[in-house]
């Protein structure tokens, strides 16, 4: 597999990344330092303001004192009206002691700082006879601060471009330069095997001359122990997938025979239901669960009437074709749990987990009813089959303990009962007589 990377002037190579990183660090550096500047610049401006704005509310105070105490609203007014045409004064009122206002000029602003409003007692022999209020007009001070501000801003920025294109141009000759040269060196000299055939040539004496010399000499060890080890691996290799092949084809033969022989060996092949010997072992199985887990399971056993005559009516080939349709409703006429096996000619049982007695009549009645009406056809035969069942269900009692043949036993009993009572019906194993069945019911 080749790996390509491309160091052309556009990529993100290392000189991008450096240049980012230096760039980053001018900003953050800058922009600490002329972020603190004219925050103290701002500061400066606000603390002048306030001085000058405290003088004139003094002076003017002084100059009103006069008027406020004679009542001479007129000269109040002018006062006021002159201090607001200047260029710094947006507001100004004057309040004798009583509360009252004697004059305003201008409108005052809500949108301003709170440091360009001023308030200023008007004294007159020690007595407080008024006071004054001022607001400085800030839309000068926060333009030349804006100018200041975007003045530092573009010096900042001149001076990142000036250090990084420095620093881009000092990293592309002394550092970026030879790495790039040298990669595509060592690209136009690997072949078809991935192996570098040619030496690098770069020999400056300097911290990349000495480690592309060292890479130089590792390059030749590698290259000398890679084709001992491909013509070793290379003979490894043939052996070793010859190997596999033979072990894959005898793995697989040996998985299907083995599923053949398992298949064979719990299957009926004619019904292809579990046979008499996998039913023994499911039966004793499923008993063994009831017992642990002190739940219920059932047994139907099910014989065909007059199978027989149906061999000698019609031969064993229908024989067989009815033997595989009865099978087919078993199989269709059952829950997905229950479990259907083929027990001796014409004989059948159905294992039925988690079952009482009500459940199980109405699982068996259902079959029965459905081979009832279910009509075998060949070619020139139309055949009905009936079947006789009998019922036993295995709930766990410790005084009572009953054996997978017992079990099996019951059920039997209870489907010649049904075959003596006149076929094609359902016997539960309890209703059989005590005495003639000498069944005791658990």
């Amino acid at each position: 597999m080749k790996v390509q990377t491309k160091l052309g002037f556009f990529s993100f190579g290392i000189r991008q990344k450096i240049g980012l990183v230096l760039i980053t660090i001018l900003l953050l550096s800058l922009g600490i330092s002329g972020w603190h500047s004219l925050h103290q610049q701002e500061l400066l401006v606000i603390e002048e303001t306030k001085l000058r704005g405290s003088d004139l509310a003094r002076f003017t105070s002084r100059s009103v004192a006069y008027a406020v105490i004679g009542y001479d609203y007129h000269s109040i007014q002018l006062l006021l009206d002159e201090l607001v045409n200047s260029q710094d004064i947006n507001y100004a009122k004057v309040i004798n002691s009583k509360g009252n206002v004697m004059a305003r000029a201008g409108r005052l602003s809500t949108e301003s700082d709170i440091w360009t409003y001023f308030e200023q007692e008007i004294i007159l022999d020690d007595n407080i006879i008024g006071s004054l209020s001022l607001q400085f007009d800030n839309s000068r001070i926060i333009k030349k601060l804006s100018q200041q501000r975007k003045t530092l801003i573009q010096k900042e920025i001149l001076l990142i471009l000036v250090i990084a294109f420095c620093e881009y141009i000092a990293l592309s000759i002394f550092i970026i330069r030879p790495i790039v040269s040298t990669s595509r060196s060592i690209k136009e000299s690997i072949n078809g095997a991935s192996l570098l055939t040619k030496k690098i040539a770069y020999r400056a004496k300097d911290e990349l001359g000495y480690l592309f010399s060292h890479f130089n000499t590792l390059q030749h060890h590698l290259h000398s122990a890679t084709k001992q080890l491909e013509s070793k691996i290379k003979v490894v290799n043939q052996e070793v997938q010859e190997q596999n092949i033979l072990l894959k084809n005898q793995s697989n033969e040996l998985q299907k025979t083995n599923q053949k022989l398992k298949l064979l060996s719990i299957s009926d092949p004619l019904t292809d239901l579990f046979n008499r010997r996998h039913f023994d072992i499911l039966l004793k199985k499923e008993i063994a669960f009831s017992q642990r887990h002190e739940n219920s399971v059932s047994l139907i056993l099910l014989d065909i009437d007059h199978f027989k005559k149906i061999n000698d009516q019609y031969g064993h080939s229908v024989g067989d074709a009815v033997l595989c349709a009865v099978a087919k409703n078993i199989q269709e006429n059952t829950r997905k749990s229950d479990i259907c096996c083929r027990v001796g000619g014409e004989e059948f049982a159905i294992i039925c987990k988690d079952t009482d007695e009500e459940t199980i009549h109405l699982i068996a009645e259902n079959l029965r009813t459905k081979l009832e009406n279910y009509t075998i056809r060949n070619n020139i035969n139309e055949i009905t089959v009936t079947a006789s069942f009998g019922m036993m269900t295995y709930s766990y009692i410790p005084e009572q303990p009953l054996s997978p043949d017992d079990v099996y036993h019951y059920a039997d009993m209870a489907m010649y009962h049904s075959k003596d009572s006149g076929r094609n019906c359902t016997t539960y194993y309890t209703d059989i007589d005590a005495p003639k069945a000498s069944v005791k019911k658990p």
